[in-house]
């Protein structure tokens, strides 16, 4: 056994150590400037905005922007060179989602809903200026009509719905009592409601405008749910009465069905889709995390004014006739996300938009928007500069870590606790480590795509340092209060939950130790970890006063008795 446990452990950490930290898309030989947004949208920076941060005669095509490590394409008024002050950046902007908490859980496939960020729904964007190229854009690319393509007949659309009712906190053991790992376990995360014992969970899915013709490919629904009690369990799936497919769930399992079935069912253009809890035991629950409906729609928006949508690979390119989009006669645009291409819709037959794409050897991600008056563009009008620091730096390497906030380095008269306590781990006296600060939000920005109180960035902090430092890593400590990641969201709107969530922690219920573990199974803690709970610079000041009196006693050596 041990012989086949040693290399299982020994490529376990090896996996674990080719997995990104999140701070690889950072140059740091660049300005960035960062913005936030809390709903998906159409954004513009105006150059009058860019003016007040110094940088209003950039060339246009020297700007980039950031999201969550990857970089998103802009459309910018004037191609190159300076902008007027009429002039801005436009971009398609989406909300904060559950993709990046995907590396929390321990087993990825465990999350069954990534509609919905666990932390928050606002998302960070990072504005740079980037001399060298390579810089993404939303090209202006000529609709030439008419087009020799014929119409395509439709597209597959994915119609769904993801539920937000509550925090599931996934698998326990039930010993007494429901007991939950700190772990991000199966089932944990956005779900419903819990479904009892024989409760049927409705969702109507209508304005679907399926395609019934030849050629198209069945359609599909998919369901992730997760048991909640522990019994043995069925449960049914059903569209517009007719059952798809019986599946079992016992105690806290989790299932990710798929069903095909006929377009017939859908014909009429709305998916009545039931999920009934088949359990017969008293006091059942099971969640539902998502249902999604994918299926070939025409190509009729429904009275929309802005639509995403996908296309395949096509070299030949595509026509496409729009109907049902609320284009207010003028023109939309349509957005190829994926090629960088930017065209305006032909509208002179009022109700279809007719658009001929360029060819394609991938498949493409597709936005048409509204450029009527009417449609909701948010202006830009807030960006922080942030010059990140480089902690590869030898000046910037410890072996002794301290977290903390700028909130709890400013104490009476004019102290610094934090800088106190460095010094002290770096005395003799406190150990003679090489003791350094690290401020959590600039962890949160280059270690966490500045997801505010998201406890990946500390732990891709962590590991990084171990993997990069020259000398190992030896203790790290948190300089400050945290929540669970459940009690955050609960009371995020509230301005007074920050003063009590300096520091995340990890999991519910919350456990430091997994800070320092590396991602996957195991949970075993790479380096010691400590917090010091406090909400005020005076709370550190005290508790460092205490720690010094306690090593000095016990540093003390008192005469042999006779």
């Amino acid at each position: 056994m041990k012989k086949f446990l040693l290399p299982l452990l020994l490529c376990t950490g090896l996996l674990a150590q080719s997995q990104d930290y999140n701070n690889e898309w950072i140059n740091y030989n660049l300005t960035y400037y960062k913005f936030k947004i809390g709903a998906t949208g159409l954004y513009r920076i105006s150059q009058p905005t860019l003016a007040t941060l110094g940088i209003g005669n950039t060339p246009a095509e020297h700007f980039q922007l950031w999201r969550n490590g990857q970089q998103i394409p802009v459309y910018t008024t004037v191609q190159t060179g300076p902008m007027g002050v009429s002039d801005y950046i436009e971009f398609w902007g989406e909300m904060n989602d559950g993709k990046p908490d995907n590396p929390l859980y321990r087993n990825p496939d465990f999350q069954l809903n990534d509609k919905w960020s666990l932390e928050t729904d606002t998302v960070s964007f990072f504005l740079a200026i980037n001399p060298g190229g390579n810089n993404l854009r939303l090209v202006p690319t000529n609709n030439t009509l008419p087009s020799a393509l014929p119409a395509e007949p439709f597209f597959i659309h994915t119609a769904g719905k993801y539920y937000r009712e509550k925090l599931n906190p996934g698998y326990a053991a039930v010993v007494g009592e429901y007991v939950y790992s700190s772990s991000y376990d199966q089932g944990e995360g956005w779900t419903s409601n819990d479904l009892g014992t024989g409760v049927t969970r409705p969702e109507n899915l209508s304005n679907l405008y399926p395609y019934t013709g030849a050629g198209a490919p069945s359609p599909l629904i998919k369901v992730n749910a997760t048991g909640n009690a522990l019994n043995p369990r069925q449960f049914e799936i059903k569209i517009n009465g007719t059952v798809l497919s019986t599946q079992t769930m016992d105690f806290f399992d989790y299932k990710k069905v798929q069903a095909v079935f006929s377009a017939s069912l859908i014909g009429g253009g709305a998916a009545n889709v039931e999920v009934k809890n088949l359990c017969t035991l008293p006091n059942d629950r099971m969640s539902i995390a998502q249902t999604e409906l994918v299926y070939a729609r025409q190509f009729d928006f429904g009275g929309a004014n802005n639509f995403s949508f996908e296309l395949p690979a096509n070299t030949a390119g595509n026509y496409l006739e729009i109907s049902g989009f609320n284009h207010g006669s003028i023109g939309p645009v349509l957005y190829d996300l994926t090629n960088g291409k930017r065209y305006v819709g032909d509208v002179t037959t009022p109700s279809l938009v007719k658009i001929a794409l360029e060819p394609s050897s991938v498949n493409r991600k597709l936005l048409l928007v509204s450029q009527h008056s009417s449609f909701p563009v948010t202006a830009v009008t807030l960006l922080q500069q942030r010059n990140f620091v480089n902690y590869a730096a030898a000046s910037n390497q410890g072996n002794y870590l301290i977290i903390s906030h700028p909130a709890l380095m400013n104490g009476s008269g004019g102290s610094n606790p934090v800088e106190d306590y460095k010094n002290y781990r770096s005395s003799a006296a406190g150990g003679s480590h090489n003791a350094k600060i690290y401020l959590v939000d600039e962890l949160f920005d280059q270690f966490g795509y500045g997801i505010k109180k998201n406890p990946l960035a500390l732990r891709n902090f962590i590991r990084w340092t171990r993997a990069t430092y020259s000398s190992p890593v030896k203790n790290v400590l948190l300089l400050g209060k945290g929540l669970n990641y459940v009690q955050y969201r609960a009371y995020e709107s509230n301005p007074d939950v920050e003063r009590l969530s300096f520091i995340p922690t990890f999991g519910y219920p919350a456990s430091d130790n997994m800070l320092v573990a590396e991602p996957g199974l195991d949970g075993i803690p790479r380096v010691p970890v400590g917090r010091i709970s406090a909400i005020n610079a005076d709370e550190v000041a005290v508790y460092l006063a205490k720690v010094i009196q306690y090593e000095q006693q016990q540093a003390f050596s008192s005469p042999h008795c006779r």
